[in-house]
C-alpha cells in the first residue's frame, strides 16, 4: 500500500484531489486506497481531471520503474525462480502482481512488444549536452523522465502525460500544463522520435524536447515519481553508476542521433540490457 504524502493543497480542495490523483496513478487506485470514503465521487473526478487537461494514466496500475527495476533483478541472476524473487527479494510496497509479472517475462522471452511508453531527453535551448535527469523515487537511481502511453493516442498526449506526471505535477494541478496550456505553447518537441528501445515488454519511443531559457528554472519541478531534477552533462552521466536501466542506451542512442549529419535520421529499434541477459539465458537454456 502507498504511504499517503501530505499534499500542500487545501483539504477537498479540486487541486487536493488532483495531486491524491497523481500520487495513486488512477482514479480507481485512488478511490479503492481510500475505502470509498472520499467526498467525491468517480464521475466528478474524471470531470474535475478533464477540466485541468490532465491526460489519464495509461498502461498497468504498477509503474514502469517498478517492473523495470523488478527484471533488472531477474536479469543479474537469470536462474533465480521468478517467484522466489518476488516473494523473497520484492519490498512490501511492491504492487505488481506476480501474475502480471508472469505474463511480462512471457513476453520478453518470445520478443512480444505488448505495451508503449515514451521517454523524454529534455535539454535547454541551443544547448544539447545538457540532459535534464532526476531521482527515480523508488530506489533513488538517476533517471530520464519516461513512463506508459497508450498505442494509438496521439504522441502530443503521451509526451504531455510523462511532463505532468515526471515534470511538474503542479503545472499540470493549476492547469498550466494541459494540451493548450501556456507551458505546451513555449516548448520544442521532435515530431518523430529520434529511437525506439524495447525494455521488458514495452517499446519506449525516445523524444527530444527543448526548453527555452524561462522553463529552465527547475523550481518548478514536482513529482511523485521523481525529485532532485537537474541538468546533467552528458559526460557526466556517461559515469554515472547509479542509471536506472534503459538511460545508458537512451544516452548513446542521443549521442548518435547528435552526432548524424543526415537530416533524414532513421530511428533506429534497440534492445535493453536486461532483454538482451534474459533471453541469451533463454536460449542457452534451449
Amino acid at each position: 500500500m502507498i504511504k499517503e504524502r501530505a499534499s500542500e493543497y487545501p483539504r477537498y480542495s479540486d487541486e487536493w484531489f488532483l495531486d491524491l490523483y497523481f500520487q495513486y496513478g488512477s482514479v480507481d487506485e485512488m478511490i479503492k486506497a481510500h475505502n470509498n470514503s472520499l467526498p467525491i465521487s468517480q464521475a466528478q473526478l474524471h470531470r474535475v481531471i478533464k477540466k485541468r487537461g490532465i491526460i489519464k494514466a495509461a498502461g498497468r496500475h504498477a509503474s514502469m520503474a517498478e517492473v523495470i527495476n523488478f527484471f533488472a533483478e531477474k536479469a543479474i541472476d537469470p536462474h533465480i525462480p521468478l517467484e522466489k524473487l518476488y516473494y523473497e527479494k520484492m519490498p512490501h510496497t511492491f504492487r505488481t502482481s506476480v501474475q502480471t509479472l508472469h505474463r511480462i517475462y512471457k513476453s520478453i522471452e518470445t520478443k512480444a512488444v505488448r505495451r508503449s511508453g515514451v521517454a523524454l531527453v529534455i535539454t535547454p535551448e541551443g544547448n544539447p549536452e545538457m540532459v535534464l535527469c532526476g531521482k527515480e523515487l523508488k530506489n533513488s537511481q538517476t533517471t530520464l523522465l519516461m513512463g506508459y502511453a497508450k498505442k494509438k493516442e496521439d504522441r502530443e498526449d503521451s509526451v504531455l502525460r510523462v511532463l505532468q506526471q515526471e515534470f511538474s505535477k503542479e503545472l499540470a494541478i493549476n492547469g498550466k500544463m494541459g494540451r493548450n496550456g501556456e507551458f505546451v505553447k513555449q516548448v520544442v518537441v521532435d515530431k518523430e522520435p529520434f529511437m525506439f528501445l524495447d525494455i521488458t515488454d514495452v517499446r519506449v519511443m525516445v523524444f527530444r524536447l527543448m526548453l527555452p531559457d524561462k522553463l529552465c528554472n527547475l523550481s518548478i519541478c514536482s513529482s511523485h515519481k521523481v525529485a532532485n531534477h537537474a541538468f546533467v552533462p552528458l559526460e557526466a552521466l556517461e559515469g554515472d553508476r547509479n542509471l536506472r536501466e534503459g538511460v545508458v542506451e537512451i544516452l548513446r542512442g542521443y549521442g548518435e542521433y547528435l552526432g548524424s549529419k543526415n537530416h533524414l535520421y532513421e530511428p533506429r529499434i534497440s534492445s535493453s540490457r536486461i532483454n538482451e541477459k534474459l533471453l541469451a539465458f533463454v536460449e542457452a537454456r534451449g
